[in-house]
């Protein structure tokens, strides 16, 4: 009854019934108002939801009519146009509903390698960038602590002669601009270009904070500075460990692929400070304290070479220094120093260092949670060096 058409006759006899439903639906919850007992709150709750439910069918059937061909009064044509999300590298597919030439609404790809038919956050609100109601198209200035609207030459020439007067005032390097992620390749140029014509180096990208430690950290390793597999790649894993990193949250898109790869028998480690959403799926979680990521990268290496556990054809055949790591790890990081630095028992040290050693290929996967400290070059170093020594580089998985 719910979803029939109201207009006359059996559609009008549909849309009483409904009115009928929804005061008794009242009235019911007028019932459960005056008392807040624990089966009350239920009660409610359970009503709350059903009515949810029914409601949002509505629009569930609506969208599904929304597919190629005409729309749903038939009075356009609506197109479903592949496009790739522009947030970030991952590439992930997205369908473009277009209704007479407008963007209407969007579905993620099923049939992507990347996001196998699914958003994260950033994704899902991907039309809202060109078309949210909410969007800024015009500039906005804060007075008397409200956003009042100006005009676009008054923006201009407020800014303008606002950086005129501190380049006078203290200097072109008194100015710091910082580029976009967003940006295109024209874009960073035209920036670049523009800092310099203002007469300083001041200038850096959002994605410093993210990722020169890593390309330092990796390029002094192995001489590239970028990741070494791709998310597809992690589904051959046998053992992947998460240090630094809450792909749950912050990249659920490639956790995605770490569940397909945990349905495959994957063992899945997560070390980390706090019990992340990430961690709950985790075979072992490992809480180090903040900050001690390379004593606990050590105390693995200590039990590795201790019991023999490295690669040595891999590390005779392609490594240059390791037994200089190795002396450290021995002589430095023994489970006693590694537990006073982490806070970790010597068992679950010994227990994540035979899972990698015995489950092979492995992947490790670090994010912020390493970069962003003032040791992060070091920090990536020795998640490099972990995977050096267990020969996992260079492999598929």
């Amino acid at each position: 009854m719910l979803l029939t058409k109201k207009s006359s006759g059996a559609g009008a006899q549909g849309a009483r019934a409904h009115s009928s439903f929804v005061h008794s639906l009242q009235r019911g919850l007028s019932a459960a108002l005056p008392t807040m007992d624990r089966r009350a709150f239920l009660r409610r709750s359970g009503l709350g939801v059903g009515v949810g439910l029914a409601a949002t069918q509505l629009t569930l059937v609506k969208k599904a009519k929304a597919a190629e061909g005409k729309s749903i009064d038939g009075s356009g044509k609506i197109e479903v146009k592949r496009t790739i999300c522009t947030h970030c590298s991952v590439g992930c597919a997205t369908d473009a509903i277009v209704e007479n030439g407008v963007w209407v609404r969007q579905e993620p790809v099923f049939d992507s390698p990347i996001n196998l038919g699914a958003h994260c956050a950033k994704g899902a609100a991907l039309r809202e960038h060109g078309h949210g109601e909410y969007r800024l198209r015009y500039p906005m200035k804060l007075v008397n602590g409200k956003y009042e609207r100006i005009s676009w030459d008054t923006a201009l020439e407020e800014i303008t002669d606002r950086m005129k007067k501190l380049k006078e005032a203290s200097g072109p390097d008194s100015v710091y601009f910082v580029g976009s992620s967003k940006h295109n390749n024209e874009q960073a140029y035209l920036l670049r270009k523009f800092v310099s014509f203002w007469g300083t180096n001041n200038c850096d990208h959002q994605a410093r904070i993210c990722h020169s430690t890593t390309v330092a950290g990796v390029a002094n390793t192995w001489g590239y500075g970028a990741m070494t597999n791709s998310y597809n790649d992690m589904q051959n894993s046998k053992v992947a460990m998460y240090i630094g990193s809450n792909a749950a949250e912050a990249h659920p898109v490639s956790m995605l692929h770490m569940l397909h790869a945990k349905e495959n028998g994957c063992k899945m480690i997560v070390v980390d400070p706090r019990f992340t959403r990430t961690a709950a799926k985790a075979d072992e979680f490992v809480r180090i304290r903040s900050g001690t990521d390379i004593p606990f990268l050590f105390g693995l290496l200590h039990h590795i070479f201790k019991n023999g556990w490295e690669d040595k054809q891999y590390i005779n055949d392609r490594v240059f220094g390791m037994d200089k790591v190795r002396e450290e790890v021995l002589a430095k990081w023994t489970p006693a120093a590694v537990e006073e630095a982490c806070g970790v028992p010597e068992a679950q040290v010994f227990k994540v260092a035979k899972m990698l050693a015995e489950s092979k290929p492995g992947t490790v996967v670090w994010c912020m949670g390493q970069t962003q400290h003032t040791i992060g070059n070091a920090i990536v170093r020795a998640s490099c060096i972990l995977q050096l020594a267990l020969g996992n580089v260079g492999k598929s998985g």
